[in-house]
């Protein structure tokens, strides 16, 4: 059984050979066949309980797990009726419980909230999700939030801190805030941005740096955000490379996205790319942007269901990847075939980003120049109780692809 060390964390897994993922939250009741699954297939996950840490580092001591915090608010109550934070109170995870994370109203303090307008004294709601908004910028805050996030993530055994929402606070949809925020201002926008850099660089100096701080940056593809994320130990993309099924960033935003990572995995930090698709288009499209990328710390995460789940792309022996896109991706352009190309010890990808709604997307007819092994895949998704997945890939041998926007293809020079 782990012992509980009184800091520190376990390595981020070496990802320079393969794919490996880093799950999302796992449900504690799937059984033991898929906890073992879990625990020797993924790099780590967050928002677990102890004793489920305890389970799952039975199997494997280096499963790494990260706590579960908002980045730049605190949780209430779930909203009702119109923007109305009376439900259920929202909860976190300390030990093997889910506790209440608003700490009662008798010991918030008034300064802790960021307002709008700034003069004024009216607390920031965000109606989707029943949280207030916090003033990064005051000290009280932060010494309360480090203290009682460290205090957690030592009674869970936590490696890190996962900060969700952790973006610019409009970028999230100034119309969901009570009072709503400006949609468009950037005097607001980069105060923001300097509140979040120097929030996380503060937090690297504190016991709580001990751990890894990890941001959930989501998409991060708007232009205009100014953040700066490089005092984290890795960040979380949400929606990488595309939102849902049938629905791929534009061309620009894909780049800018794929730039952004890049500038991170370049300074050795762990990058976790999550999406939630299901398409098998869509996954391959995923998982192709994710090899153009794919550093010593960086993960892919399909994400469909709280049970454990397994992808049979996942699985393609493609080796490690023989180059590198730097920190621009023009760097893997092929323009003779007008695709990115990223080779690998057993073979290579090709992604075609462009995108059939923002007017950019054309089919790539791509000659191979000889024969290799196109990668296809059928079935995959949740592991059954079994703890065997079921899906499976087959490789057929090609001498040309044709590439649809939004699409990937992995091919090897062998067959397996």
């Amino acid at each position: 059984t782990p012992t509980t060390r009184p800091s520190g964390r376990r390595p981020w897994p070496d990802t320079s050979a393969g794919i490996h993922v880093f799950n999302d939250q796992l449900a504690d009741y799937v059984n033991d066949a898929q906890f073992c699954f879990a625990a020797t297939h993924y790099a780590g996950a967050q928002k677990m309980t102890r004793s489920a840490a305890d389970r799952l580092r039975a199997i494997n001591p280096n499963f790494l797990i990260l706590h579960y915090r908002l980045g730049h608010a605190l949780g209430y109550r779930e909203v009702e009726n119109d923007c109305q934070p009376t439900g259920e109170w929202l909860r976190i995870i300390e030990g093997d419980w889910w506790v209440q994370e608003w700490p009662g109203d008798a010991n918030v303090r008034e300064n802790w909230f960021y307002h709008w307008p700034e003069a004024g004294t009216t607390r920031v709601l965000y109606c989707l999700n029943g949280w207030y908004l916090a003033e990064l910028n005051d000290s009280a805050w932060r010494t309360w939030w480090q203290a009682e996030v460290l205090r957690q993530v030592r009674a869970n055994d936590d490696d890190g801190v996962f900060m969700d929402s952790l973006s610019v606070p409009n970028y999230l949809g100034a119309e969901y805030y009570s009072p709503a925020l400006p949609p468009m201002d950037e005097a607001f926008e980069r105060a923001w941005a300097t509140r979040i850099t120097t929030w996380l660089s503060w937090l690297q100096t504190q016991p709580l740096g001990d751990y890894y701080i990890v941001p959930n940056v989501g998409g991060w593809i708007n232009t205009r955000d100014p953040t700066d994320y490089s005092p984290a130990d890795g960040v979380m993309i949400e929606g990488f490379a595309l939102e849902a099924d049938q629905s791929p960033h534009g061309l620009e935003d894909w780049i800018l996205e794929i730039n952004r990572a890049l500038g991170l995995i370049a300074r050795g930090k762990a990058v976790i790319a999550q999406t939630y698709v299901g398409g098998s288009q869509e996954r391959m499209y995923a998982l192709g942007s994710y090899l153009l990328i794919k550093g010593s710390r960086t993960y892919l995460n399909i994400e469909v269901s709280d049970v454990p789940e397994w992808w049979p792309e996942y699985d393609i022996p493609i080796g490690r990847a023989t180059e590198s896109a730097g920190t621009n991706i023009a760097n893997l352009y092929d323009s003779a075939n007008r695709v990115y190309r990223r080779d690998f010890d057993n073979g290579f990808v090709l992604v075609n980003p462009t995108n059939p709604w923002d007017g950019t997307g054309i089919t790539r007819v791509v000659n191979l120049g000889g024969t290799y092994y196109l990668a296809r895949t059928n079935g995959g998704g949740e592991v059954p109780e079994s703890g065997v997945p079921t899906g499976s890939v087959s490789y057929q041998a090609v001498t040309q692809v044709t590439l649809p926007p939004f699409t990937a293809a992995v091919l090897l020079n062998a067959r397996p």
